[in-house]
């Protein structure tokens, strides 16, 4: 459904306003980036804009019988600020170098751009979040144990279910740097076919992260702290992580899962709040490292439906529906974190 929308977005773009401009649609693509940047890098807050949405529904309905739906209230707020900035963009566009340097891995337009994909995507029902006020924790249990919460909304943690993982003696940052630097390609294929989050870092690329200083790698005092992920796609990069761990055990057999992975890694401040646009359910193996999640439901739900904290230990797997739940995360204590995620269903 969401990739229909895109589909029909981007060819009623193309068809009916810019037909033949091409210089139009490339500051019209500059934009989206743009936005991107603003969202990703500036941390906006799912609180701020749905006050900011509260407010404009307030002064619209203000002396008048009828009540705009917030949800409408929320799309048409974001469809005005894509507009407003693509219509800056063509009185000017100096910032387009700017842009050039934190587009990089970003090999899409529609398919990574955060604001089209919250204006079509599809309403959520709210019966996901309704009553849920908490992570359900779980013992390291049994796939037919397991058969009950498989297909869940609902937060889930399950505990020590890593812990025989040979990962968590070998997965560094330093194990990652070998990796990559050994096999050709490896770097292209993140940049080229995969994708690089640098969150709030300075870090541009995997390369540039892989090849940081021994102290700032360390977080040592003096040094910038950083959080960044990245998805892997080259063939031999996962064949060899794949020896030192393996999708967890309890997960349905008939579960599909694709054979990427995505690594997250860093100190402090980890993932901005977003929402994934996957087409299955999260995992996220824990391997090193201890996390706080806050998780948030979607703003039509925000009435009926609660926002919270939770933590993940080493060792835990995390299951949560990253298509409904806003998410955002914070590395406890000055810790080192690095988690391996997967999709399934």
């Amino acid at each position: 459904m969401i990739r229909a929308n895109q589909k029909m977005f981007a060819k009623g773009c193309r068809k009916k306003v810019f037909r033949n401009d091409e210089k139009t649609v490339k500051i019209i693509k500059d934009a989206f980036f743009m936005l991107n940047i603003i969202y990703l890098r500036q941390a906006a807050s799912l609180v701020d804009l749905r006050d900011v949405s509260n407010a404009v529904q307030i002064n619209a309905t203000k002396g008048s019988k009828l009540k705009a739906h917030p949800t409408c209230t929320w799309r048409i707020f974001s469809g005005i600020l894509l507009m407003t900035l693509t219509y800056a963009l063509f009185l000017q566009t100096s910032g387009i170098n700017f842009l050039i340097k934190y587009a990089m891995g970003t090999r899409c337009l529609i398919p990574n751009n955060y604001f089209v994909w919250e204006i079509t995507r599809p309403v959520s029902n709210c019966k996901f979040c309704q009553g849920v006020n908490s992570a359900l924790i779980l013992s390291n249990l049994t796939r037919d144990q397991f058969k009950f919460y498989a297909y869940s909304s609902r937060p889930m943690i399950v505990k020590n279910a890593t812990n025989h993982w040979p990962a968590k003696k070998v997965f560094s940052l330093f194990f990652f740097r070998n990796l990559y630097e050994s096999i050709e390609g490896a770097y292209e294929s993140v940049q080229e076919e995969c994708q690089f989050l640098h969150f709030r870092s300075d870090l541009a690329s995997l390369k540039e992260v892989l090849s940081m200083t021994d102290r700032r790698a360390l977080n040592l005092a003096g040094e910038k702290s950083w959080y960044v992920g990245w998805k892997n796609c080259h063939p031999q990069v996962l064949d060899v992580m794949r020896e030192f761990y393996q999708t967890p055990h309890f997960l349905p057999e008939d579960a599909e899962s694709p054979y990427t992975n995505y690594v997250f890694l860093g100190y402090e401040q980890g993932a901005v709040m977003h929402l994934d646009y996957i087409s299955r359910l999260m995992w996220q193996g824990q391997i090193l490292g201890s996390k706080t999640w806050s998780v948030v439901p979607t703003p039509e739900c925000g009435n009926v439906c609660n926002s919270f904290d939770f933590s993940v230990d080493a060792g835990d797997v995390i299951l949560l529906d990253t298509r409904v739940w806003y998410h955002a995360t914070n590395v406890k204590d000055n810790q080192f974190s690095l988690t391996i995620t997967s999709e399934y269903g």
